[in-house]
């Protein structure tokens, strides 16, 4: 049996998002992108919740996880200021 990561389904699910230059398609694949992309801003938030909600916690487990959250919107945030204008 095939087992599939987060991603392969949700790729599965979403579908592909770049356009081919075919206006029938590319309407397909841009509402797509829109999905994909609320994804990401409901899946940014909730990384950012836990970092809020737990970066000054008295439990080592909660901080740690603040950390986790912390360190990786930083990732993604200094990765992708360089290449968007």
């Amino acid at each position: 049996m095939k087992t599939f990561s987060v991603y392969d389904i949700v790729h599965k699910m979403i579908g592909s998002v770049h356009p081919v230059g075919d206006s029938a398609i590319d309407k397909e694949r841009f509402i797509n992108l829109v999905c994909q992309s609320d994804l990401l801003e409901l899946l940014f938030q909730e990384i950012h919740e836990v970092y809020d909600q737990n970066k000054d916690s008295h439990e080592e487990s909660c901080r740690r996880c603040a950390e986790k959250a912390r360190d990786t919107l930083k990732e993604i945030i200094d990765f992708y200021s360089d290449k968007i204008n």
